[in-house]
C-alpha cells in the first residue's frame, strides 16, 4: 500500500508536468524538454541514494525519511514556481525520491519474509505500476475539476498517506514479531 500510494502521489503531478510547467508556470517545449532530461538524471540517483541510505541507516528510516522528503518536495513543487532555479531545485529532490523509496522497500521486504520474497517483490512491483495508473487517473480528473496546480497539492496528500501505511506496516510487523519471539 505505501509503494501504491507514494507513486500514485507521484503520478498525479509526474503525468500531466508538460500542462503544468507549460500552462502553470509558463515555460516552452524547449524547457520541458530540459525538465524532463534533468527529472530523469536525478531519478536515476535517487534509486542509487535510496540503496545507499538503506544500506548506511536501515531500510525502515530510509523509507519513512524518503517519503517525508517526497511530501514535502511535491507539496512545495506549486510554492517554488516563481523562481525557475528554486523551482529546478524542488524537481530534483522530487525526482530523486520518487526512486529512492524502491531499493529500501525491496530490502525491507526481502528482510520481512525471505521465504516469500520473490512473491512480495513482485507484488510491490506491481502495486507501484498500479499506482502510476491511479495516480495518473486522479491528476486528469483534478485537472477536468480545478487546474493543473492543484495535482502537486493532491500529489502530496496521498504521499502523507503512504507515510501513514510505511508507519502502521512497520509497528506491526514489529509486534508480530515481538509476539512470535515470545
Amino acid at each position: 500500500m505505501t509503494t501504491f500510494l507514494l507513486l500514485a502521489g507521484h503520478s498525479t503531478l509526474y503525468t500531466y508536468l508538460t500542462p503544468f510547467t507549460k500552462d502553470y508556470i509558463g515555460l516552452n517545449e524547449a524547457w520541458v524538454s530540459i525538465i524532463y532530461f534533468i527529472f530523469g538524471i536525478a531519478a536515476v540517483c535517487g534509486g542509487a541514494i535510496g540503496g545507499l541510505f538503506g544500506d548506511r541507516y536501515g531500510s525502515k528510516r530510509t523509507i519513512k525519511m524518503v517519503i517525508i522528503i517526497f511530501s514535502i518536495a511535491i507539496l512545495a513543487i506549486s510554492h517554488t514556481t516563481f523562481l525557475l532555479p528554486l523551482f529546478l531545485f524542488n524537481l530534483i529532490i522530487w525526482s530523486m525520491m520518487s526512486w529512492a523509496v524502491t531499493p529500501p522497500m525491496q530490502s525491507h521486504l526481502m528482510a520481512t519474509a525471505p521465504e516469500t520474497a520473490n512473491i512480495q517483490i513482485s507484488l510491490n512491483n506491481s502495486s507501484l505500476h498500479l499506482g502510476i495508473a491511479v495516480g495518473s487517473s486522479i491528476g486528469g480528473v483534478i485537472i477536468d475539476m480545478t487546474s493543473v496546480a492543484n495535482n502537486a497539492t493532491f500529489g502530496g496528500m496521498l504521499a502523507i498517506l503512504s507515510l501513514g501505511t510505511a508507519t502502521l506496516s512497520m509497528r506491526k510487523k514489529h509486534s508480530i514479531q515481538t509476539y512470535k519471539m515470545n
